[in-house]
């Protein structure tokens, strides 16, 4: 009877994470119209195979295997969508580029094309070469965005060089050699973590309880299905599988 009721929870475990990974790649992206056609196709299909490999075995590695097929799906997904976008991207900078430097071979003079090219500099964080052609359009008409411009990259520059970094906290330029803001004490070395957390303070917390709290509530309620009626035990599965499920939902 006890291994029938642990393999029957293993069973509802694996199924309500199956459920949930359903409702995430699938019904919640259908319905915000966000997903596409051939990636309904290949989620279906690995929802239809997860189930299948843990229907023949519901040993603990085929329910390992079947509840990460979903998210490896997705994670490729990502990858090969962001690799075309890149891609595209660069082939549009590297046209973009080549018709502003025909420009400037024709006109020679022409200001604007200076500087979209080292508009086109800056965004790649090439800050050097976006200087050069900032100080060439300067050189031909000395303009206040212009020289904005290049205050900015100059400023960019030093930061990528570490010879500055800039407080998060109140905005002070501090010299690069110094590991505390001279103006409200921030620190550097802690300024990332910082931001992080407090930028996803609501993740954190949540991870941080299902870390802390996770383990032990596993331990209590295995620890508890031992020595309390098979009934009681699972009232408390089917209170735990609600709350789970209402948790991922409302996450």
């Amino acid at each position: 009877m006890g291994i029938a009721f642990f393999l029957g929870l293993w069973i509802a475990i694996i199924f309500i994470i199956l459920g949930i990974e359903f409702y995430y790649y699938i019904l919640a992206r259908y319905i915000e119209k966000d997903l596409t056609i051939v990636e309904g196709i290949i989620f279906i299909s690995c929802l239809c195979v997860s189930v299948m490999i843990f229907s023949k075995s519901q040993e603990f590695f085929s329910g390992l295997i079947s509840i990460i097929l979903l998210p490896m799906a997705d994670m490729v997904i990502k990858m090969i969508v962001e690799s075309k976008e890149k891609v595209r991207h660069r082939l549009e900078e590297q046209k973009e580029m080549e018709s502003w430097l025909y420009t400037i071979e024709k006109q020679p003079e022409n200001v604007n094309a200076y500087v979209a090219i080292g508009d086109i500099y800056f965004k790649k964080r090439d800050y050097e070469q976006a200087l050069v052609y900032y100080k060439k359009a300067q050189n031909l008409m000395d303009l206040p965005y212009i020289r904005e411009k290049i205050g900015v990259t100059e400023k960019e520059l030093a930061i990528k060089n570490g010879t500055v970094w800039v407080c998060p906290e109140c905005s002070f330029d501090n010299p690069g050699e110094i590991k505390k803001c001279k103006v409200c004490g921030y620190s550097k070395i802690d300024r990332n973590l910082f931001a992080e957390i407090k930028k996803n303070k609501k993740e954190f917390l949540k991870a941080g309880l299902w870390v802390l709290i996770g383990p032990f509530a596993l331990i209590l309620f295995f620890a508890l299905y031992v020595v309390m009626p098979i009934y009681l035990a699972l009232i408390i599965t089917l209170v735990a599988i609600y709350f789970t499920i209402k948790y991922f939902i409302t996450y």
